[in-house]
């Protein structure tokens, strides 16, 4: 199992970051490296005040040379199932990878905590990615290596680097939207 973490400040109160991760990531997607588009599938308010989403992401990496053919376009993107709580301090997340979705387990959550007297917010990003061994069989011995280095870049350091670029490109956003917090 690997875990991976990121920690942001921000300008911008807790709840108005959060909002903005939860609700504009169609408009960040462009500021993303190597992500071609982020799109709502699903959104399900909940009576209690927080909400559902699902979102898909398509990216295109630089992969090793030796993926090609083993890993096509269509397989470059995953399904980020989000749960947020009513008070926006918290989201839940799973991801479920279109590539090797049978082999990998990713999760974690990303709070929204005050910094600066309130004035500002500390994101923190955190989760897990864990490889089952089992789930990697299906895949031919020669391939399993450069799989394997596929998966550990897309969420150890696409995902990690993602988060940071997201709330600082949800912060650029901020700047051309009125002061009210949702």
């Amino acid at each position: 199992m690997k875990d991976f973490r990121c920690l942001v400040g921000l300008k911008y109160p807790p709840k108005r970051v959060a909002a903005g991760v939860r609700d504009m990531m169609d408009q960040v997607a462009p500021a993303l490296d190597q992500v071609e588009k982020i799109a709502a599938v699903t959104r399900v308010e909940r009576p209690d005040g927080g909400c559902a989403l699902v979102n898909e992401w398509r990216v295109s990496p630089t992969l090793p040379p030796t993926l090609n053919g083993l890993v096509t376009p269509d397989m470059l993107g995953w399904l980020d199932h989000a749960e947020w709580s009513s008070d926006l301090a918290l989201c839940t997340w799973r991801i479920e990878p279109y590539f090797m979705a049978q082999a990998i387990n990713c999760h974690g959550t990303t709070r929204f905590e005050p910094a600066m007297g309130g004035r500002g917010t500390r994101a923190v990003f955190e989760g897990k990615l864990d490889i089952d061994p089992a789930a990697m069989s299906t895949i031919p011995m020669t391939w399993r290596g450069p799989a394997s280095l596929a998966v550990e870049m897309l969420i150890g350091t696409i995902i990690p680097q993602n988060f940071r670029k997201t709330v600082n490109a949800v912060a650029e956003l901020l700047e051309t939207q009125p002061t009210s917090t949702p």
